[in-house]
């Protein structure tokens, strides 16, 4: 966690990667430099080191690549965007979403986006960008200077000043002292507590899959999910089995990759391995499973005969239970196959409170910061909100859409910066379901958001469930008066 309370970043800088290219002798790029200055000078103004949680992107990324997911969640995560404005971040869209997704997000936060007149964003000008071009987010900011020309002379850009200079010194001790009292004036509630953390275990694998085993450890680290894959050791068979049956009471979520090779044997055993032994263990016990084999995988060519019998078991559902999740998959599918599961287990988790109205909301990631909004005014019309981010792909991560809707009173789909076959798509899956499964009827809602629509544009073209659309797409910001009927809508039908 960052130092100012409910934040993983105090800061985030947004720059252009055109401005940390080295040049001349440098050792270092200038943002690098930049970043690893103002680390030590803000750690010395709290008084501890590495106090303040710093978020900077050192990939390398030019425009032809989408947005990372994971710079959204850290823009997200973080009280504070440093914009390092020079010619390449404003070319930059990549820059540009940055800065519109913080503003937003930050806008809709109950701090604001200023906080005791002093604005999260704070805008370093690494040339001298005349103010009519700055970007909208950043009008009433102050710049600060870096860079030699005089903020005058509205013709001459400047250059960046150099790092071993007097000028770059003196004014990031003055960007110091603006960050450390901006710091000083967040709130110092403490958050609420977080929930505990979502623990899996990773059994052992067969040499042909350590690697992609490794990758995907590493890849759910990230997600600040606990994880146990270091057994063996114990090597020994009993030892071996009670120390796995003890892990497994540890954990939420028991994760087994095989294959057609059976992998190590237990030592003293000549037909029983490590990987099939910790899947038969995990088996028996109280946690939920992922059992992953390759897509193409011929079980018939499996040479271990013991092996084999446990393998057509496990395919032909002699050994599930409803805590079982089988998948034949490919190996770049395996860490988002476990996120989903992650998130159906939690959904399962969190059931709303008994006699509570409430509300899924399902939501594309580009419209997510209405989502957010929207759920705070739910919850202050006592509706409790269930928020279902999805991807590009309108029937992906479909499952995580099946078990909210078993959860909730009604669902409302978000339609902005979408297409509409999107939000039909979407519609549609929900529909099969509740229908498949006999649920209760669930009426649909709408919320149209901006850009432009119109009101007429969606339709399922069924008579099974009714369709509200509220339309809100000619403004920028939700308009709770408007949306009145839309609470009372959602009480009448609960």
């Amino acid at each position: 966690m960052g130092y100012i309370k409910g934040y993983t970043y105090d800061i985030f800088i947004s720059y252009s990667h055109l401005d940390n290219i080295k040049v001349f002798d440098e050792t270092r790029g200038w943002i690098e430099e930049f970043y690893s200055d103002l680390n030590v000078l803000l750690s010395r103004r709290i008084g501890k080191t590495d106090a303040i949680k710093i978020w900077w992107d050192d990939k390398k990324l030019d425009g032809s690549v989408l947005f990372d997911r994971s710079i959204e969640e850290s823009i997200n995560d973080s009280a504070i965007m440093l914009c390092l404005i020079s010619p390449g971040y404003l070319e930059s869209e990549y820059c540009q979403k940055e800065l519109e997704l913080f503003y937003n997000k930050a806008h809709a936060e109950k701090t604001g986006l200023s906080i005791k007149n002093r604005s999260r964003i704070i805008n370093v000008l690494l040339n001298n960008i005349p103010y009519d071009t700055w970007p909208k987010e950043l009008s009433g900011t102050t710049g600060f200077p870096f860079h030699d020309a005089k903020v005058t002379d509205k013709e001459n850009y400047g250059e960046t000043l150099e790092i071993s200079s007097k000028k770059f010194k003196s004014e990031l001790k003055i960007l110091k002292e603006a960050l450390a009292k901006l710091i000083f004036s967040f709130p110092t509630i403490d958050p609420q507590p977080l929930p505990s953390k979502f623990t899996i275990y990773f059994g052992d694998v067969s040499d042909s899959l350590r690697t992609t085993r490794n990758r995907t450890i590493t890849e759910l680290q990230k997600l600040d999910l606990g994880l146990i894959y270091d057994i063996p050791p114990p090597f020994e068979e009993d030892e071996h089995e009670i120390t796995v049956k003890e892990k497994l009471k540890e954990a939420n979520l028991a994760v087994h990759l095989l294959d057609q090779f059976p992998g190590r044997n237990i030592e003293g055993e000549g037909t029983t391995w490590y990987p099939q032994k910790q899947a038969e263990l995990s088996l028996q016990s109280s946690c939920n499973k992922l059992i992953w084999v390759p897509s193409d995988m011929n079980i018939e060519t499996v040479e271990e005969d013991v092996y084999k019998t446990f393998l057509k078991g496990l395919e032909n559902g002699t050994q599930s239970s409803s805590s079982v999740k089988y998948i034949r998959g490919l190996k770049s599918e395996i860490t988002q196959q476990v996120t989903d599961f992650v998130k159906n287990i939690q959904a399962q988790l969190t059931q709303p409170e008994k006699g509570k109205i409430s509300v899924l909301l399902d939501t594309h990631y580009n419209d997510q910061l209405y989502a957010l909004e929207l759920s705070k005014k739910l919850i202050e019309n006592q509706i409790q909100p269930y928020i279902n981010p999805q991807e590009d792909d309108p029937k992906k991560n479909i499952n995580i859409l099946e078990d909210r809707i078993s959860l909730v009173n009604n669902l409302l789909f978000l339609y902005g910066k979408v297409s509409k076959d999107w939000v039909i798509e979407r519609m549609k899956a929900a529909l099969q379901f509740i229908a498949a499964n006999k649920y209760p009827k669930k009426d649909f809602f709408v919320l149209m958001v901006p850009p432009h629509k119109d009101p007429n544009d969606i339709s399922l073209k069924q008579q099974f469930i009714k369709v509200n659309i509220i339309n809100n797409s000619d403004t920028p910001q939700l308009d709770f008066t408007a949306l009145l009927p839309f609470f009372k809508s959602i009480n009448a039908v609960a």
